[in-house]
């Protein structure tokens, strides 16, 4: 009776000493250790945050641990000349970025990944902008051409060409050196021509 209840209480004690021990991986000198010497690596803790366009939280908490980065890269502008003598500008944009563009509200009020605006100037000096979104989620390296909306000067009036990708600032763009092209000369009055290659 008494061998017994010493055998009984020396289970107890292995099966307590041994319910607070993990495995660790192979390689390092102990198979086995207590919680406390876990190797956990420390998470840095994000402090709330609030007005931040596009909003990217939940319940003014980041969402994300590590911000969205994209990069935006205007490869090319051209244009087309209509019948009725207006301009259209076109723009080709690739996303060089390590993450999706993913559609959001821009200040213009459209649901969109993102726009572009261009600037056109005639020979007096008059300008005009047009713009053109981008209404589908831009997945990494994925290429893209927008058409802006018709312009109102004639294509003959034209001098200079001014196009930006993303002027509202709404993707987590950090290089913005690549999301501009320019043009500038005369146009023909049958035919139009803008091209700008980078």
């Amino acid at each position: 009776m008494h061998k017994r209840s010493i055998a009984g209480w020396g289970l107890v004690a292995s099966v307590t000493l041994l319910a607070g021990c993990q495995i660790r991986p192979y390689g390092e000198n102990q198979r086995f250790s207590t919680w406390s010497d876990a190797d956990i690596q420390p998470r840095a803790v994000r402090f709330p945050t609030m007005l931040t366009f596009p909003d990217e939280t939940m319940y003014f908490y980041p969402i994300y641990d590590s911000l969205p980065r994209a990069d935006l890269n205007l490869r090319a502008i051209n244009c087309t000349r209509l019948d009725d003598g207006t301009l259209v500008v076109t723009a080709r944009v690739q996303n060089m970025g390590a993450d999706i563009v993913a559609n959001t509200g821009l200040l213009t009020g459209d649901l969109a990944a993102f726009r572009i605006a261009a600037t056109v100037t005639t020979a007096d000096g008059a300008r005009e902008d047009v713009t053109a979104a981008q209404v589908v989620p831009l997945t990494v390296s994925s290429t893209v051409t927008l058409a802006t909306n018709p312009t109102r000067v004639q294509a003959a009036d034209v001098t200079r060409i001014d196009v930006v990708v993303d002027p509202d600032h709404v993707v987590p763009d950090p290089v913005r050196e690549n999301n501009r092209l320019s043009w500038a000369g005369r146009m023909d009055s049958t035919s139009a021509r803008c091209d700008v290659v980078r």
